[in-house]
């Protein structure tokens, strides 16, 4: 069973417990980082499928400020944020799939300050971004080689603001990601309380506002990323100010999110400071997860396949302080997450019949690491 097949049994068979381990199954994976920490870049390193250990992580290229990454669906291609002294910028990179090692092929302006994600479209055509402190978004194409073209699309947040005066003071997109349907870009503005959404140009070139505009999010909740059912029936939100999970209902065709639940990430009587930072749904689409700041932990929730709304089934210790970013391997049996203060990366076992986590106690160091990536050769 060569490292394909495994994963896509494991993921079909994620009920089961009689998986079979092969000679190889290992996964390459990407740490992006911020440039503290002693930290230079983007790093790399693999994880064993059978045991969830890590390899040691290695520098795979020096980067400015490379916190948010997004793997090219060919998988031939990584793209990372880029801020410091040569600009705002997103990346493109070759992957070397034999050494992990990345080779920068271009970079485009963002346009704006602090980009702080970015995802790739459907079929490579684009990437799309968001600048936290430029209050902006934007579409970039992407050519045949997987090099950046010339920004196609730019938009400057302007009005509102939320009920937080010291967070919410003005926009400030968090996210941006496609819809399932691959007609929409959804943009979470932690500032305004609302994702904002945009439609692609029927040559996946461009993007403009939609109509309706945004979907509205709780008061001082302060959206951030987003996650969305596979088949594309719900979206999720995490609020990154309240502690919290918006579940939304994507059946209207002119894409206008309909709220259906929000729901805590924490356990009942914490009471410390605490905000949220990833949100992720599991392969099978049956689980979904959180990762809280502050209570150092990755929330699980069961997913209700008639209407999407969450159950909370408990909290596991994230290994370290501050969990940012964290990844779902593959194959669905473990979560890798990213714990950015205490510089290391945990590896979480997911138990495939509930979706709640265990500790492996698999982990290594990883400086001021905020994201998580991993690609299949």
């Amino acid at each position: 069973m060569d490292r394909r097949t495994f994963i896509a049994t494991s993921t079909a068979l994620a009920t089961s417990s009689s998986l079979q381990a092969s000679e190889d199954l290992s996964v390459r994976v990407y740490y992006g980082t911020k440039n503290q920490s002693g930290s230079k870049g983007i790093y790399t390193g693999t994880i064993d499928l059978e045991s969830g250990t890590l390899s040691e992580a290695r520098l795979a290229t020096e980067a400015e400020n490379a916190g948010f990454l997004a793997i090219s669906n060919s998988r031939k291609y990584l793209y990372a944020v880029a801020s410091g002294e040569h600009g705002q910028k997103i990346v493109a990179y070759k992957i070397n799939h034999n050494t992990g090692d990345l080779t920068e092929i271009n970079r485009q302006d963002c346009g704006g300050q602090n980009p702080c994600h970015v995802s790739v479209g459907p079929n490579d055509k684009y990437v799309v971004y968001a600048n936290y402190t430029g209050g902006s978004c934007g579409l970039i194409p992407i050519a045949e080689d997987g090099s950046l073209k010339k920004p196609g699309s730019f938009f400057q947040h302007q009005e509102g603001s939320g009920v937080n005066a010291g967070r919410q003071a003005e926009p400030h997109p968090h996210s941006a990601k496609t819809d399932p349907s691959g007609k929409f870009i959804m943009v979470p503005d932690l500032g305004q309380d609302k994702v904002r959404i945009y439609r692609l140009a029927d040559d996946k070139q461009s993007m403009q506002p939609n109509n309706p505009a945004y979907a509205s999010l709780p008061p001082g909740g302060g959206p951030r990323h987003i996650t969305f059912d596979p088949q594309g029936r719900w979206m999720y939100v995490n609020n990154e100010l309240s502690s919290s999970v918006t579940v939304f209902d994507l059946s209207s065709e002119d894409a206008a999110p309909r709220a259906l639940q929000t729901i805590s990430t924490l356990p009942s009587g914490f009471q410390d400071e605490n905000s949220t930072a990833e949100l992720l749904i599991h392969p099978t689409g049956r689980f979904l997860y959180c990762s809280n700041r502050g209570h150092h932990s990755v929330a699980t929730f069961q997913i209700d396949q008639n209407n999407g709304t969450l159950t909370a089934t408990g909290h596991c210790s994230s290994g370290g302080s501050t969990p940012r970013n964290f990844g779902i391997t593959p194959d669905g049996r473990y979560v890798v997450v990213a714990n950015q203060l205490s510089d290391n990366v945990d590896v979480l076992k997911v138990n495939t019949q509930t979706g709640t986590l265990s500790a492996t106690g698999n982990s290594i160091e990883v400086p001021h690491c905020i994201c998580v990536r991993f690609v299949l050769n």
